[in-house]
């Protein structure tokens, strides 16, 4: 009989928890993710296989940057307002990104891999200024 895999805990924050590590970590997921796709578009074995994952992380992104409101980061309200909006806008060109490689446009799916790269930049500009 074939056994289910292990379920490990998600990790909870204590002393050494840095909310902002986890932010940067999911980051370099999505841009791996984006770099793999825009090599390989129509590659969609590794697409449904990751998917999944990657979309999860639109709400461990917006979990973690609630934490930025407290010490040391003590992000204003308004700025986490605008990296809760640049999250959702990665994910929704993202989403793009993905739509586009089921009903296959190359030049459409460029444009969508480059929107997503500027959004992450400029995402990136927003959390570490």
């Amino acid at each position: 009989m074939k056994q289910p895999p292990t379920i490990v805990p998600a990790s909870t924050p204590g002393p050494s928890y840095d909310p902002m590590d986890g932010i940067i970590q999911d980051m370099e997921n999505i841009e791996s993710f984006l770099d793999r796709l825009a090599m390989n578009p129509r590659d969609l074995r590794y697409l449904e296989s990751h998917l999944p994952g990657i979309l999860h992380l639109r709400h461990s992104i917006s979990m973690q940057l609630e934490k930025l409101s407290d010490e040391p980061y003590n992000y204003p309200a308004s700025r986490l307002k605008a990296l809760r909006q640049e999250n959702e806008t990665i994910f929704t060109f993202l989403e793009r990104v993905v739509g586009l490689m089921h009903h296959w446009d190359e030049a459409a799916f460029k444009k969508a891999v480059k929107a997503v790269e500027e959004t992450l930049l400029k995402f990136d500009d927003e959390l570490t200024p």
